[in-house]
């Protein structure tokens, strides 16, 4: 699935674009039952006070299904023309909100909370249920990705926030089978879900195969590579193991580092 003209306009201008229906029901049925083995021991985030909603991380790593979806090329062709030839699975992660979980996720962008360069990669939201204002779809600032990675800083528990100004912002309900396709430069939050039905989401990176995390200056090779000179691969490549600990090490210096320098 390449993207027209349209498309890409909208991603350049307003930061994010809907591709509807880029799985069907056998698909999301695979998908979901895959989802939700991993979830039946989740994390559980959430703002003090407030119900959690839950969350888990690579699950691409976790399930042989799901990495197969993750890398397939309904997913990996678009990304070819938004980061170029050469592309990598960045990360993943389940973000489920139960019926009645109360907990926002605040005005942040994704890269605000591992910091790499270059500064933008995509990332695509797949809706396992439709999504809407009543049960916690995402809200986007369009254009915000104009300004760069902003500076964020430490909220309750997991959280960081980038923006704290009047701005509304648009809400983005999706269709089940659904991807939002949004830049990690623009501003994005999700509210509660009010409804007595899941709102279930699968979150889904992708990058540059050049990019480097800004902490350490190394190239992110221990994640999936995807696609080459234009071509998505047969079989993905992970050219070293993943640096898991590394990761949760960066994250939580930068972390620490915007407590002592609040925004």
């Amino acid at each position: 699935m390449t993207l027209d003209a349209a498309q890409r306009a909208a991603f350049d201008t307003r930061g994010w674009f809907v591709l509807d229906h880029v799985f069907g029901d056998r698909e999301l049925a695979e998908i979901r039952t895959a989802y939700d083995a991993i979830l039946a021991h989740p994390l559980r985030l959430g703002e003090t006070g407030k119900r959690p909603f839950e969350y888990s991380a690579l699950l691409h790593v976790q399930s042989p299904v799901l990495c197969r979806y993750a890398t397939s090329p309904a997913l990996v062709t678009p990304m070819l023309d938004l980061l170029g030839p050469d592309v990598r699975l960045y990360w993943d992660q389940a973000v489920s909100k139960p019926p009645g979980a109360t907990s926002d996720v605040p005005w942040h962008q994704d890269n605000g909370y591992a910091l790499v360069e270059p500064e933008e990669y995509v990332t695509c939201t797949v809706a396992l249920d439709a999504t809407t204002r009543d049960n916690g779809c995402l809200w986007i600032q369009p254009g915000s990705q104009r300004q760069g990675v902003r500076p964020h800083r430490s909220t309750d528990f997991y959280f960081q926030i980038g923006y704290e100004g009047p701005e509304a912002g648009e809400p983005v309900e999706q269709a089940e089978g659904g991807v939002l396709v949004f830049s990690s430069l623009t501003m994005h939050r999700t509210g509660p879900n009010r409804t007595e039905r899941p709102r279930r989401s699968w979150v889904i990176q992708f990058c540059r195969a050049e990019t480097r995390m800004r902490e350490t200056g190394r190239v992110c090779d221990d994640r999936l590579l995807v696609a080459r000179g234009g071509r998505l691969l047969a079989e993905p490549v992970r050219e070293r193991p993943i640096d898991l600990i590394g990761l949760m090490r960066g994250a939580l210096r930068q972390r620490l580092g915007r407590s002592r320098h609040p925004t």
